[in-house]
């Protein structure tokens, strides 16, 4: 049994970032062996294992032949005479083929780190238009690299795959997880575009997307968080959102946070307070619904706004989150309870908003 660290943790050794996780090969091994040694194994007909202490992925040398549709149509072979080079030929991109030994020494059949040195994206062997996620995959590192240029051959095996048909049968929830592993979203939608992807998979397809025009940032957005920059692509660009979610299997955090922006922001832009009009502003905050602190929270840090109409409807979500019922009240009926509710809303919005103009 021999063990190599590979792919993305040589990778961007070797371009100078520090590795985010550690995956390795293991050669010469079978099954019953890591498990004998204590891995677990991931799945039940699946080759990957995991290390009983240190929690990484150690994945047997395999080979693969295409048999079925999409990126699930493969058949493994995981015999124990798989070599070291026969596992990387199977791999994406040269710049992910390259393996690194105990002694640290390098591995490197398809010239990656040449690659690397020349910043070019290319494809290892052939196999690489048998799997359609790898057009994805590819945007993704072209985001990751935007100084690196996709070699030509690569992007004929791009068109191969795109005429072929085959990007149909990527799942919603193997796009979803390239999408959310891209460093900068609108940079990806671009890249997806240039590849000629747009209009081939679930989501990205039209009458589900605004049109976007190429280069352009995502106006009034001034978050730095994946999870709020994800939410407001969603929101920004997509038609239905809860169509594009679902064709996605996108998780009901980002779609909710992406339905109260398309809800309330443009509201939130407009309004202005004025003196006795606290209608329209108890029915912002209604919709807001601020007794979701969290997503409130993100909703704030995502928009584009100024600091003195923050801190209005901050200071006014305080004020009616403080209210709480007396003893007495709390015995009426329901229907007297939101009477009395409504009431001491309106009381406390129209003074919130008295006092926000007297100190203007």
């Amino acid at each position: 049994m021999k063990i190599y660290l590979v792919g993305g943790a040589v990778r961007d050794k070797l371009l100078g970032f520090e590795p985010k996780e550690k995956d390795w090969v293991v050669v010469g091994s079978n099954s019953q062996e890591m498990k004998k040694n204590g891995f677990k194994q991931v799945g039940k007909d699946f080759p990957v294992f995991i290390h009983p202490k240190s929690g990484e992925e150690y994945a047997l040398a395999r080979t693969e032949r295409k048999s079925g549709h999409g990126y699930t149509g493969f058949e493994f072979d995981t015999d124990s005479n798989v070599t070291l080079e026969e596992d990387l030929e199977r791999r994406d991109l040269t710049i992910n083929a390259i393996a690194e030994d105990e002694s640290g020494n390098l591995i490197d059949p398809f010239r990656g780190q040449e690659d690397i040195k020349n910043q070019k994206l290319r494809h290892v062997s052939n196999a690489f238009s048998e799997d359609p996620l790898r057009v994805l995959r590819l945007a993704r590192f072209k985001v990751k690299l935007p100084e690196f240029s996709i070699v030509p051959e690569t992007l004929d095996m791009v068109r191969k795959i795109v005429s072929s048909g085959e990007l149909t049968y990527l799942t919603g929830e193997r796009i979803w997880l390239e999408m959310y592993k891209s460093e900068r979203i609108r940079d990806f939608y671009d890249e997806l575009y240039k590849l000629g992807v747009i209009g081939k998979i679930k989501g990205f397809h039209s009458g589900m997307l605004k049109p976007i025009k190429q280069g352009k940032p995502m106006l009034g957005c001034q978050s730095s968080k994946k999870f709020q920059i994800i939410s407001y692509f969603i929101y920004f660009y997509t038609e239905n959102i809860d169509k594009f979610c679902d064709e996605l299997k996108i998780p009901n955090d980002y779609r909710d946070l992406a339905k109260m922006l398309d809800n309330c922001k443009y509201d939130i832009d407009q309004y202005e307070p004025k003196n006795n009009e606290y209608d329209q502003l108890l029915e912002l905050v209604d919709k807001l619904d601020i007794r979701k602190t969290e997503r409130l929270k993100n909703f704030f840090e995502c928009i584009q706004i100024n600091d003195d109409k923050k801190i209005f409807f901050e200071l006014l979500i305080e004020k009616i989150n403080n209210y709480k019922l007396s003893n007495e009240d709390q015995k009426k009926s329901k229907d007297e309870i939101i009477k009395i509710i409504r009431k001491t809303h309106r009381e406390i919005a129209q003074d919130h908003i008295r006092s926000y103009l007297e100190s203007q």
